[in-house]
Order: C-alpha cells, then structure tokens, then sequence
C-alpha cells in the first residue's frame, strides 16, 4: 500500500528500448497510468538506443500523445550500459529515478511495491520469484548472481531483474564504466560498497512476446564477461 506520504512523491521513469516497437507503448502507458495517479509530478524519458525497426516512430507519437514523455535518440545501438546513462543523464527533474526496460517483461506497477521501502532504502531492486525466462537464461542467470557474489563480495540473489528505483543523489555519486548489459551490476556493486542501503522486493517476470533480445549473442556474452572484470578491477583500485 503506498501512503499519502508516498503519494506526494516525485518520480522520474526512464526505459531504454530496443527492438521494441511492438513493446513500448504498453510500458509508456503503464508508466503514464501509474505516476498520473500516485505521483505530485513525474517526467518520462525514454532512449531509442539505436533501434532499426519502428521502435523511434513508435516513441515519437507517444511524446506527441503524453504531455511528460520525452524521447532520446541515438543514432546507432550504443549498448545498454550507455542508454541507462543516458537515462540518468536526461531523466533529471526529481529525486526518485524509477527505470526498467522497454520490453515488457516487468510490470511497471510493480513499483507500488517498491515506492514504500524508498524511506528506508537508498535503492529498491526487483527479485524475480517468478521468472519467466527459458532454462538455459536461468541457468546463466544463476551462475551470472553467483559470480558477482563471489567476486564483489555482495549478498542479492537477482542482480538482473529490470526493475529498479534509485535515489538521484545517491547514483550521483558513482561513476559508471560500463557500456554494455553489466551496468546494472555495476551500480548495485558500488552502491553496496560505499554502504548505500539496498531493498529487494519480490516481483515477476514475463516472456517477450514481440521484438528480440541480443542480450546473449556470443558478441554481448563474452563483452558482459569483460566488463564484469573491468567492474572488478576499478573497485579493488578505489
């Protein structure tokens, strides 16, 4: 339950998307239907990272449909960890930065959940109890949690669940290196450590059903294991 403490909040939501043109209309919408009821203001943002199908065309009518929707566009694919920056970059009004992708496959009212540990916490993540991913992403995804666990010394079993709330002046504080699907770890990793206080909340996750995902071709993979030890190596020299 979100109380009237909550209620008069003020939220920015981005959501970087590609490959999405069949996908982020209903996740704008949501956002719109969400923050219009629960929020004193809000502002959305979302980043066409680059998209080669109708996902910018899509985005531009939402902005012309939604008085607070605002579009980035990059003219090439410039990877995740680039349009999250982006979305911190632009997504710059209020305090409380909500952000997920433009897939679908979180529910953005989900956040409900997560807005009343924001007193409490620095950052809210989502755990995902149900995962709607196929065995072989959850088996990566599991040995993925567990090797940021052993390597980064941190205690969250679902660091890529796409659905996340961060106070604007604690992520103000890192810098963030990753260009690619690693930067969400990155930034829980150092919030964690420079002892920010981070909440889970149990959400679900649900299939893509349009668009495709090229989180796990061989190029992204082996560019993830990469970044994961430029991550390890820039914190151990802090």
């Amino acid at each position: 339950m979100i109380t009237n403490n909550h209620a008069k909040n003020n939220y920015s939501f981005f959501c970087p998307a590609y490959y999405d043109e069949k996908n982020i209309a209903t996740v704008v919408e949501k956002a719109v239907n969400l923050f219009s009821s629960i929020a004193r203001d809000y502002e959305i943002i979302i980043i066409n990272d680059g998209s080669p199908d109708d996902t910018g065309k899509v985005c531009e009518e939402l902005s012309e449909k939604y008085e607070k929707v605002k579009v980035i566009h990059h003219k090439t694919n410039l990877g995740y960890g680039n349009a999250l920056k982006d979305g911190f970059l632009n997504a710059n009004k209020f305090e409380y930065v909500c952000f997920t992708d433009g897939d679908n496959q979180y529910d953005v009212y989900d956040f409900k959940k997560m807005i009343p540990l924001l007193p409490e916490y620095d950052m809210v993540i989502g755990l995902r109890e149900f995962n709607a991913n196929s065995k072989l992403r959850k088996a990566i995804s599991f040995f993925y949690n567990a090797s940021i666990r052993l390597l980064f010394g941190t205690k969250f079993r679902d660091m890529g669940a796409a659905l996340r709330i961060v106070k604007r002046s604690v992520i103000s504080n890192i810098s963030l290196i990753c260009e690619g699907s690693f930067a969400p770890a990155e930034i829980i990793i150092k919030l964690h450590q420079r002892g920010y206080k981070i909440g889970t909340v149990a959400i679900s996750s649900y299939p893509r059903l349009y668009g495709k995902s090229t989180s796990l071709s061989p190029k992204n993979f082996v560019k993830t294991i990469l970044e994961m030890l430029k991550v390890l190596i820039n914190v151990k020299l802090r």
